[in-house]
């Protein structure tokens, strides 16, 4: 685009930069309310990390008031030694905007973008419609990852009591637990698909990368001479993972957890909880009998054998 503005029909289109971004979270903001997803995207912070940076590649639909209506961005991603180069892709239309080809302009910029470059595109949306899946499909992608984005109104609801199996105790995050929380996980996750594999200390950086872990929120279950059979680690208002070991599973282990999260969540004052869970995780079932409401769905599409 060379930073020269095109006129197509009553939009203008060009280039994104850093201080756009505050209309971009907006625009986002616009599409979360009318289709749900994560709330977390309609931050400038979000939104930089997807249209900002080296490499990146932007392209911007404003309408005759100047107001962003629609945006896309095509960012590298890292790739092993000698792998083909890999892009992630990301769009969105504004709700009074939609059913006018838009979307599919984006989407065909973005596949060409990446193809230019010689790379294995992956396309992202944080608020999945049946409308943006048909256009997906339409282009060969298939949905490589899915997530369904829940939310728990903590300041109108009490978390619904519920009892660890009896001889289950409680143990509180720390630096010293921290590799008894990793067993848990590697344990509960190890035979999900798309497991990475991790050691201790990737999944601890992981977990903590945000530097808002609560610990007091962010709980093991001992069973003492069975070992730790289950754990929840929590952010702000975030229940970040749960997980289960496998022979105690179907003992509402998880729901205990996440249950007394949710209520020492409360105590301290958070007004609402949010979690995501994978679409072919199991446990997609039992959050919403806790209380929790879907929200939306984040997904991601690929052609195959990308």
């Amino acid at each position: 685009m060379g930073g020269r503005d095109e006129v197509a029909g009553e939009l203008t289109w060009r280039e994104l930069a850093a201080d756009d971004m505050a209309e971009v979270a907006a625009l986002t903001g616009r599409c979360l309310a009318a289709h749900g997803g994560l709330p977390v995207a309609a931050g400038e912070a979000f939104a930089a990390s997807r249209y900002t940076g080296a490499g990146v590649a932007t392209r911007g639909a404003l309408d005759s008031r100047g107001r962003l209506v629609a945006s896309a961005a095509v960012r590298p991603v890292p790739a092993a030694d000698g792998a083909p180069p890999r892009a992630m892709a990301t769009g969105q239309v504004d709700p009074a905007y939609e059913g006018r080809g838009i979307g599919a302009q984006l989407l065909d910029w973005c596949l060409r973008t990446a193809a230019e470059r010689g790379a294995q595109v992956t396309v992202e949306t944080e608020s999945l419609t049946g409308a943006a899946e048909r256009l997906f499909t339409s282009r060969g992608l298939t949905q490589v990852f899915g997530e369904i984005v829940m939310r728990f109104d903590l300041a109108a609801t009490e978390p619904p009591p519920v009892r660890l199996p009896a001889g289950v105790r409680l143990v509180e995050w720390s630096a010293r637990h921290a590799p008894r929380f990793f067993r848990v996980y590697d344990a509960a996750f190890r035979e999900r698909p798309g497991f990475p594999g991790w050691s201790q200390q990737q999944w601890v950086d992981w977990v903590t990368a945000e530097g808002d872990l609560r610990p007091e929120w962010s709980l093991l279950a001992d069973a003492g001479a069975d070992g730790d059979v289950g754990f929840v680690v929590c952010d702000d208002c975030w229940v970040i993972q749960v997980g289960v070991r496998p022979d105690w599973r179907g003992r509402a282990v998880g729901a205990a957890l996440v249950a007394e999260a949710l209520r020492r969540m409360r105590a301290a004052g958070t007004t609402e909880a949010f979690l995501d869970v994978n679409v072919d995780n199991p446990a997609r079932f039992l959050y919403p009998r806790l209380g929790f409401a879907v929200l939306g769905r984040r997904a991601r599409f690929a052609r195959a054998g990308a």
